[in-house]
């Protein structure tokens, strides 16, 4: 009898262990983007800069483009982007803005917290930056949670050249704005 007791305490002992959230056969229980363990991708300006900002007012039901472009450093570095909102992403109508981060490859779009019932398209270049401490093939664009937590997004494509110092993005898939950027 007091097997049949001991046994079945160690089985239940162990079915609670094995569903517990802190435990996995397969792998380690944090999720993906915490693993990632990326950081945003310095723009190292050399003098104080002015954010850049871009705003426009979007009907949802109609859709539109907003064109993000300025210069930083003197006109060293250029970004020329634009984020195109498809019609019935949203209702109502949105004051929407993209700004440049003034340290970091990333942008914040607002009004945030916003949801989209269609992506929005992001396409941008940076250009005249120092990448030469960056590898091109562990750079990402993603999406930083407040917590810090780096989660990637569906785009078409990430391009790093290190010579001409130029980052860029195309057609990056947008559910919600928040804080989006370059990460190594």
């Amino acid at each position: 009898m007091k097997r049949i007791i001991l046994t079945s305490f160690l089985a239940v002992g162990l079915f609670f262990a094995g569903c517990s959230d802190q435990s996995s056969i397969v792998g380690p229980s944090q999720n993906t983007s915490q693993q990632l363990n990326k950081t945003p991708i310095e723009l190292n300006l050399k003098t104080l800069n002015k954010k850049i900002t871009a705003t426009k007012n979007i009907d949802g039901s109609v859709g539109g483009t907003i064109e993000i472009k300025g210069l930083l450093d003197g006109g060293d570095i250029t970004l020329n982007g634009k984020l195109n909102i498809p019609a019935g992403a949203f209702e109502g109508t949105l004051e929407i803005s993209a700004t440049l981060d003034d340290h970091t490859a990333s942008f914040d779009f607002g009004p945030s917290p916003t949801s989209f019932n269609k992506a929005l398209s992001f396409t941008m270049t940076i250009s005249g930056l120092d990448l030469t401490a960056i590898n091109p093939n562990d750079v990402v664009f993603g999406y930083t949670a407040p917590n810090g937590t780096f989660s990637l997004i569906s785009y078409d494509n990430v391009n790093v050249d290190v010579n001409s110092g130029t980052l860029s993005v195309t057609n990056a898939q947008l559910l919600h704005f928040s804080r989006y950027n370059w990460v190594k």
